[in-house]
């Protein structure tokens, strides 16, 4: 992945890690929070945990997180959860797929994460579920985890 720009390196970690919520969500109806990261050297890599609390698995991966950004070594960074929509999104109550984004090339503008909601709804398809997949809704914040002066 380090030939091409970091744009195109975002989007496709966001990619990957949309696809594999989704595969959980057709075989299980659900998916447990993890996050992927893609190292300055082009190495991706997918860590979850197994705590069955959600809220706390997802915790616990943020906190990973913050251990795993002092080797200044994290160029993207992608935390997926299963969340419901906020309500000023979306009409009524939408399960989404809310992926929170940040990367070292965007350190420096003040908006430089984003949570992206991405509303899905489940389907029975003879037999089978089938994920359909919304419009995306971002939402712009400064970095949670990744540091400034890292770069």
């Amino acid at each position: 992945m380090s030939n091409i720009n970091n744009d195109e390196k975002a989007l496709l970690l966001l990619e990957k890690a949309v696809e594999r919520a989704k595969v959980s969500l057709e075989v299980t109806q659900k998916f447990r929070p993890f996050m992927m990261i893609l190292n300055k050297d082009g190495a991706a890599s997918t860590i979850e945990n197994q705590v069955e609390d959600m809220q706390d698995s997802y915790d616990r991966l943020g906190d990973s997180l913050k251990d795993r950004v002092k080797s200044d070594d994290i160029d993207v960074l992608v935390l997926a959860v299963d969340a419901m929509m906020p309500s000023r999104f979306g009409k009524g109550s939408l399960h989404s797929i809310r992926l929170h984004i940040e990367e070292q090339s965007q350190l420096q503008k003040d908006i430089s994460a984003r949570f992206i909601y991405l509303p899905y709804r489940l389907y029975s398809i003879e037999g089978k579920i089938v994920v359909e997949l919304d419009t995306p809704v971002p939402v712009g914040f400064p970095a949670e985890y990744l540091l400034k002066n890292s770069q």
